[in-house]
């Protein structure tokens, strides 16, 4: 390992380090359920850039934990690139001509990592009362469409709604809706279970390791339903909280994989003009950057205060200086990567064109004096973009007089501070819309009381927007739908809790060294099919 990798504060493990360790704790090689001898070889080498919260997919959206726990879980379905429905722990579904009730028939002969079976059980346990209950992006949606579930057979699940909604499908993925295991959380706090910290899955790798602030590590799961996947012997995620680090280890080989989330955009044409290197590039799935206000501050309850903001902070340069241009400026509350809901009337370009002369006056309405307001933004301390976009709006609101404190957080302290407490006057953050604006923006407006991380933290409640928000996700009509949305935006645009500061364009990159990457929509999804060519 090279000196400019090493971190002064953690350990860092040196592949052969990370490699023999996986090979330790999986124990040589086994025999799966079929007699054949176990075909995984090689270890991949994936980078995060923290510790993950949790494991359980079930109460978060935390994308370092998606990343490791998709490859333990699994949903009922995947989604392929063109966001086809694929079978996973469901072998086939039927759709009612209403479209509200979805009939699944399960995968017969799997088994947890424990060696329990899966059955219908678990199904109904997870979406009732985990998924329906707790999980940041489905709760609400479930709460809306009255979710109710029957299982008339251990390989059988009916899910009933009291509502059609286009997208459920797509929810039924490992990052919206993975499957627990019953026998492990019925009962119990869940979310407290030590089963959040070292997962029981069905999916291809089995938990491993967890040694924090170094690494995660899965090992094989020889019992895996799909043939002789996963072909992988193990997969280790190695923490690097300092994102200068990332690519140069990715370009040295210290680690294999290098997803979008974790990537400084700055360093993105080294990774495109690197030849061992193979990126994909290009909007897989829409994502919003955002600036979420406290409405229930001092200065931000007061609506000028939030137009001023949306007036002062230049979008462009954030795009340029922060993304390195992989980035489109933001355009509305649901931002423009869904084309077909975009309301360009009320655009963010036509309201709030980059004025800090308007923006200025805007404040002073609002009773901040300048030079002698402060206002504090935490952001995820790992993420460079987010430090990178929090110095830029700093000077944008520095130069009309409003002084803004930065405070980079440790991920789980900035979940506390943000989610739990609401101690903040605005905020960082990001969030995926998982295909489907009901999926992954709803959370960002719907009323929220709650405390659970990566939801609506700005204190905003209006009801009309819940009741238009509700039929936009159960709409079957898609012109419907976009009519709903726009109408969303009419009134979300002026009452802006949360200014979209850019859509995201992702570059997630993996070693030539690895076949079988990225089959999935979600580049973190279906990692049984990777292999090594080395």
């Amino acid at each position: 390992m090279t000196d400019h990798l090493k971190n002064p504060t953690l350990p860092r493990l040196t592949r052969r380090q990370l490699t023999l360790g996986a090979l330790a704790a999986a124990g040589g090689l086994a025999t799966t359920r079929y007699g054949r001898a176990a075909t995984g070889k090689g270890t991949a080498v994936l980078a995060i850039d923290a510790d993950p919260p949790t494991l359980n997919l079930g109460t978060t959206t935390d994308f370092a934990a998606g990343d490791v726990s998709a490859k333990i879980l699994e949903g009922l379905v995947w989604l392929d690139p063109q966001y086809n429905a694929k079978p996973s722990l469901a072998t086939a579904w039927t759709v009612s001509p209403d479209g509200k009730t979805y009939r699944f028939t399960l995968r017969p002969g799997v088994k947890w990592h424990d060696g329990k079976d899966f059955t219908s059980a678990d199904v109904k346990f997870t979406l009732m009362e985990v998924i329906g209950k707790l999980h940041p992006r489905a709760a609400p949606v479930f709460k809306n469409l009255g979710v109710e579930v029957d299982t008339p057979d251990a390989l059988t699940v009916v899910v009933r709604l009291q509502k059609p909604y286009a997208p459920l499908l797509s929810q039924m993925t490992v990052f919206d809706a993975p499957i627990l295991p019953r026998h492990l959380y019925e009962g119990s706090n869940i979310g407290t279970n030590p089963a959040n910290q070292k997962p029981v899955g069905t999916g291809p790798f089995k938990f491993g390791e967890w040694k924090r602030g170094a690494s995660i590590k899965l090992v094989r799961n020889d019992q895996y339903w799909d043939g002789d996947k996963p072909f992988l012997e193990s997969i280790i995620f190695q923490v690097i909280p300092q994102a200068a680090n990332r690519v140069p280890a990715l370009q040295t080989g210290e680690i294999d994989e290098l997803l979008d989330f974790y990537t400084p955009k700055p360093e993105v044409p080294r990774i495109l003009a690197d030849k061992n290197l193979a990126p994909r590039r290009g909007v897989n799935i829409p994502a919003v950057y955002f600036l979420m206000f406290n409405t229930q501050s001092p200065l931000f309850s007061k609506i000028e205060a939030r137009h001023a903001a949306a007036l002062a902070i230049d979008r462009q340069r954030l795009v340029k200086q922060a993304m390195n241009g992989i980035a489109r400026p933001g355009a509305g509350a649901f931002g423009d990567g869904f084309k077909w809901l975009f309301n360009d009337e009320v655009s963010y370009a036509k309201k709030y064109p980059l004025d800090p002369a308007r923006a200025k006056a805007l404040f002073e309405k609002a009773g901040a004096k300048a030079g002698s307001t402060t206002v504090r933004m935490p952001f995820d301390a790992s993420r460079a973009q987010m430090r990178a976009q929090a110095q830029i709006i700093q000077d944008n609101l520095r130069q009309i007089g409003l002084e803004v404190k930065l405070e980079p957080l440790e991920r789980s302290v900035y979940y506390d501070r943000v989610f739990a407490k609401r101690d903040y006057d605005m905020m960082l953050g990001s969030y995926f819309s998982a295909g489907d604006p009901a999926i992954g923006y709803t959370r960002l407006y719907n009323t929220y009381t709650g405390t659970a991380p990566n939801t609506n933290a700005s204190g905003y409640s209006n009801p009309k927007v819940d009741d238009l928000l509700g039929r936009a996700a159960t709409a079957t009509d898609r012109d419907v739908r976009a009519k709903l949305y726009k109408e969303l935006q009419v009134i979300l645009n002026e009452d802006l809790p949360t200014l979209v500061l850019f859509d995201e364009e992702t570059v997630d990159t993996a070693s030539k060294k690895l076949t079988g990457v990225f089959p999935a929509l979600d580049a973190r999804d279906q990692w049984a099919g990777v292999k090594r060519t080395d």
